[in-house]
């Protein structure tokens, strides 16, 4: 199960809810057993997902009996239950929801089967655009609900080429299912980003750096600004988290870079048959998808000049 996708409409990932992070490891337990391809068999409310003592202790727990796991994914389950999610749809519609319809209890064999409600299938089956996707072993080590669910939005973010995000505070605390808590910047910044932030940096592929906005007139701060990618990037970026152009400008002028890249699918007809438009192209296409370059022993950084590299 650990190597089972977890994929969900970005509508979804960017919509707003509560959960703790018992209930989120349940859900995605569930959600990666989905096969989400538009050809895939059909999926309906009745469909149920099991998921047992083994399965969770195998993925998020380190020691722990099975009395205890299935006592935790019992308590998880009874509160998933009640909760609802705020989907924004189209002309300002919001849609107000319930991710599951049902659940049903097994303490002998230590399980549970769930089925999702009818309105949230239509944002994890059968999905042909719009979609965030990870396995759910990247998350496993996550402990924090802020830090599973940042790495979420970082992940929908990067999928689109974003790179940073820039938030008020006000509407960090929302998406981040906390509008109505932390109203001390101080408790914001030490419970949610920085150990959400923390979490990410340590126990997964991504980096994740962030600057704080301070407030025009007054004391205090009035957003934050969150800059992202992955780890194998990371000799790619100036010291403000951003990838460097300086750097992009080196690798796109190396003749080596130009003869290994000339087919890239994001390049059009003239930038494969012209060294300038190939180099204005690429210089672009590298800031706007860097994870696109991943052929074996052709990573980006390998076009760098070598004390480059290790700066």
């Amino acid at each position: 199960m650990e190597n089972n996708l977890v994929v969900q409409s970005n509508d979804l990932v960017m919509a707003t809810y509560v959960m703790t992070t018992k209930e989120k490891e349940l859900l995605l337990a569930c959600i990666s057993q989905i096969d989400s391809r538009p050809d895939a068999p059909n999926i309906n409310k009745q469909t149920k997902f099991m998921i047992t003592s083994d399965d969770i202790k195998g993925l998020f727990y380190r020691k722990s009996n099975a009395q205890n796991i299935y006592r935790d994914i019992e308590q998880a389950s009874n509160r998933l239950y009640e909760r609802d999610v705020l989907i924004a749809l189209e002309d300002e519609k919001t849609l107000r929801t319930r991710f599951v319809s049902s659940i049903e209890f097994d303490p002998n064999n230590g399980q549970i089967e769930l089925c999702f409600s009818e309105k949230i299938l239509p944002y994890l089956t059968q999905i042909k655009a719009n979609f965030t996707k990870y396995k759910l072993l990247e998350i496993s080590e996550l402990s924090s609900i802020h830090a599973i669910r940042l790495y979420e939005l970082i992940v929908c973010w990067i999928g689109q080429y974003q790179y940073s995000k820039s938030y008020d505070l006000d509407d960090f605390k929302y998406i981040m299912g906390v509008a109505d808590k932390y109203q001390k910047f101080s408790q914001l910044k030490k419970r949610v980003i920085e150990t959400a932030v923390d979490e990410i940096n340590e126990s997964t592929n991504y980096t994740v750096s962030v600057e704080y906005i301070k407030r025009s007139r007054g004391k205090g701060f009035q957003g934050l600004t969150l800059k992202f990618h992955k780890k194998t990037l990371d000799k790619l970026t100036s010291e403000d988290g951003t990838l460097s152009k300086e750097k992009i400008q080196s690798i796109v002028d190396n003749v080596q870079f130009m003869n290994d890249y000339n087919n890239h699918p994001s390049l059009s007809y003239d930038g494969k048959m012209n060294t300038d438009a190939f180099k204005r192209e690429m210089f672009n296409i590298i800031q706007r998808e860097p994870e696109s370059f991943n052929k074996p022993n052709k990573a980006l950084e390998s076009y760098l000049p070598k004390f480059s590299q290790g700066k």
